[in-house]
């Protein structure tokens, strides 16, 4: 493949998983942020309480099943491709959801939650993708901009899943679901596969020692700054989604029941916007700035925002700090993404980020179980606050984390231009 065809299939590839992701986060934001009405409404699960940990199961079943399904799905990749990959998360997926509007248990819908997890995979798939696909130098902008699809779907589903579920129920909005699920696979039948990597050249007996020192034990041959990126997205994601399946229930104490559906989306829908700046603002600055100067600031201004969401009483006060937080939340997603790709081998791209979907869905499972037991003894607005002393915590061990891998022999691959200067 000449210059100009690698050029012109990468960026294919962005734009095809670009609307591809646009259509699947529509599809899941159209259902889940509402699962607490519907909980509510259809199941009769008023008290905040016991609604509470119901969504903390349910969150923690999808959040099993993906994470133990994840790593499967990137070796496969790495061995069929990962085309393959993205139209059976998709295709299955429009399958499964639409069922979840028939179910007459909780139990029925914690478990088709969990089929739906296990047959997804396809932002970690997408991810894959671009990682394979993408110049190295180009990686922080592309991930960067499929993180704007993915929360500008998460506008577009939550904005569809208010006014729907305020209209005409539930049942209709899980059959859209299934509807954007299937215009997503279809994105995917147009997009260029990654080529096979040949395998390297063994490295210089030095980094190869180094290497080697970490390749003992049942776990993956990962080298030691993979595993200090693995845990950090572990870390990460336990921090970020501690509070979120609960933005409706905080809604609901200052709109009461009627409406928050309705405000939720709106909310919902705004908050990504700010996401989305995120995304394009941070994916860009990941490939010229040093890490350090992007997240601490941004995640301190993070926990003001979280503090001032917890405590407010006023509807657009919330909108207002909630939008302010996921933009400055969203920093470092992008940048932990850039620094795994660049110390991982291209051939071992499809495994690394499979088993990085993993650790970020097993953060999210035990955010379930810390969140479920706040909301639990100390409330709603308990989780929030919560949240922000969590957010708090992040900031060293994302900063003892970054050192860690700035010493891996392959971090130079990785530094931004501006590291490379000095």
């Amino acid at each position: 493949m000449n210059r100009r065809q690698h050029d012109g299939a990468w960026v294919r590839n962005v734009a095809l998983m670009w609307v591809s992701q646009l259509f699947v986060m529509s599809g899941f934001d159209a259902a889940m942020p509402f699962i607490p009405q519907l909980l509510r409404d259809n199941f009769g699960m008023i008290e905040q309480g016991e609604r509470g940990v119901c969504v903390s199961i349910f969150t923690f079943v999808g959040a099993l099943a993906y994470a133990v399904f994840c790593p499967i799905w990137g070796t496969l990749s790495d061995r069929l491709g990962v085309k393959i990959m993205l139209l059976r998360g998709t295709f299955l997926t429009a399958v499964f959801f639409p069922m979840m509007g028939y179910v007459t248990q909780p139990w029925m819908l914690i478990g088709l939650r969990g089929i739906t997890a296990a047959c997804a995979g396809t932002t970690a798939a997408s991810n894959i993708l671009l990682v394979k696909t993408v110049p190295d130098e180009r990686q922080g902008f592309a991930l960067g901009l499929l993180g704007t699809a993915v929360w500008g779907g998460a506008v577009l589903g939550q904005m569809i899943g208010g006014v729907v579920v305020d209209l005409y129920g539930y049942k209709v909005t899980f059959w859209a679901c299934g509807v954007l699920y299937l215009f997503a696979g279809v994105c995917c039948l147009f997009a260029k596969d990654a080529p096979k990597v040949a395998a390297a050249k063994p490295p210089p007996k030095t980094q190869a020692a180094a290497i080697r020192r970490y390749r003992r034990g049942v776990l993956p041959l990962f080298t030691f700054g993979v595993w200090v990126m693995l845990v950090l997205i572990f870390v990460y994601s336990l921090v970020r989604r501690f509070e979120v399946p609960y933005f409706s229930m905080l809604v609901e104490l200052i709109t009461g029941p009627e409406k928050a559906a309705f405000w939720t989306g709106i909310i919902g829908a705004a908050t990504c916007v700010g996401a989305v700046l995120s995304g394009v603002v941070i994916g860009y600055l990941a490939d010229r700035w040093r890490p350090q100067t992007i997240i601490v600031p941004s995640l301190v201004l993070a926990v003001i925002t979280l503090v001032i969401t917890a405590l407010t009483g006023d509807l657009l006060v919330m909108g207002v700090s909630r939008t302010l937080m996921f933009f400055f939340a969203g920093s470092l997603y992008p940048v932990l993404q850039k620094l795994l790709s660049a110390i991982t081998p291209p051939r071992k791209r499809g495994k690394v980020f499979g088993w990085s979907s993993t650790f970020g869905n097993a953060g999210i499972m035990m955010s379930t179980v810390f969140s479920g037991w706040t909301i639990f003894l100390f409330g709603t607005r308990g989780v929030f606050l919560a949240a922000a002393l969590l957010t708090a915590a992040l900031i060293p061990a994302v900063l003892w984390g970054l050192r860690a891998v700035k010493e891996h022999p392959g971090y130079s691959a990785g530094a931004s231009r501006t590291e490379k200067g000095k």
